[in-house]
């Protein structure tokens, strides 16, 4: 009899300890942030500027049901890259915007999680350009483009309790718009707050 008992009380005891894990992953509103180094690989016109890399932050809020899978907005920085020559001409070029989409966090254990992220990207470009002429004059020139391009990305981390997390993650964001073409991935350590 003990025997046949033995397999009953280890699969209750493991349904418990799956219900209390359940029970410590509440619906609920969160925050996070990143920052980390974005690595531009830009065209322009077909004329590509390689690969140049910057310092990038990432905020975001959103709600998530059984913190499993929910939605964010946001707001990227994707820092800029420049490109000067001998003759004194400059270009810089940065980028920025806003996101709308899903996202999922999932615990393989009790504190070990795994992230994804994507959706909508709302960007806008801002181009800068410094001609110098040979009589030591020189002309500003400024522009922009705006957008609607997409982002997505995926994480790891640790839940230290409830409320918080760190975590290491690695984002792709994609801008397409007639001349330009900007594949930007950002490499960043974040921290989430959950309410």
């Amino acid at each position: 009899m003990r025997k046949q008992l033995l397999p009953l009380a280890i699969a209750a005891s493991g349904m418990a300890f799956v219900a209390t894990a359940h029970a410590e992953q509440p619906n609920g509103w969160f925050v996070n942030s990143n920052v980390g180094s974005s690595h531009y690989t830009a065209e322009v016109d077909d004329f590509g500027s390689g690969t140049e890399t910057d310092t990038a932050f990432i905020v975001n809020a959103g709600y998530r049901d059984q913190r499993i899978l929910g939605f964010e907005v946001g707001y990227t920085n994707l820092g800029s890259v420049s490109e000067s020559d001998d003759f004194g001409d400059r270009v810089k070029l940065s980028g920025d915007g806003w996101t709308l989409g899903l996202n999922g966090h999932f615990n393989p254990t009790s504190h070990w999680y795994i992230s994804a992220h994507g959706g909508a990207f709302l960007w806008k470009l801002h181009a800068k350009a410094r001609i110098a002429y040979d009589d030591g004059s020189s002309d500003t020139f400024r522009a922009s483009e705006q957008s609607l391009g997409w982002y997505a990305g995926v994480g790891t981390g640790y839940d230290i309790n409830r409320h918080w997390s760190v975590g290491g993650n690695f984002d792709y964001y994609k801008i397409d718009k007639d001349v330009y073409e900007l594949g930007t991935r950002i490499f960043s350590v974040s921290a989430e707050y959950r309410f």
